[in-house]
């Protein structure tokens, strides 16, 4: 995953109202939600198969607020 498409998911990530898919596992590429659900495993299957080739970013949706701290190299 190339750092462009890195930071793109994790912006999908955090600028997304994911209040309805709290506590779930939520599965993002090209800054689109591709899937979300409780079992990750069967997720990944799932999201792998539509969409073959692609490295997603996996997160788990928050149920709370939280901070999220992030560093990148330069």
């Amino acid at each position: 995953m190339s750092t462009a498409e890195l930071m793109k998911n994790h912006e999908t990530f955090l600028n997304t109202d994911l209040s309805d898919l709290a506590g779930k596992w939520v599965v993002i590429i090209d800054g689109k939600i591709a899937g979300s659900g409780d079992d990750l495993k069967a997720l990944l299957e799932k999201v792998k198969k539509e969409n073959p080739g692609r490295r997603p970013l996996v997160a788990k949706a928050p149920t709370k607020r939280i901070l999220i701290l992030s560093a990148h190299k330069k």
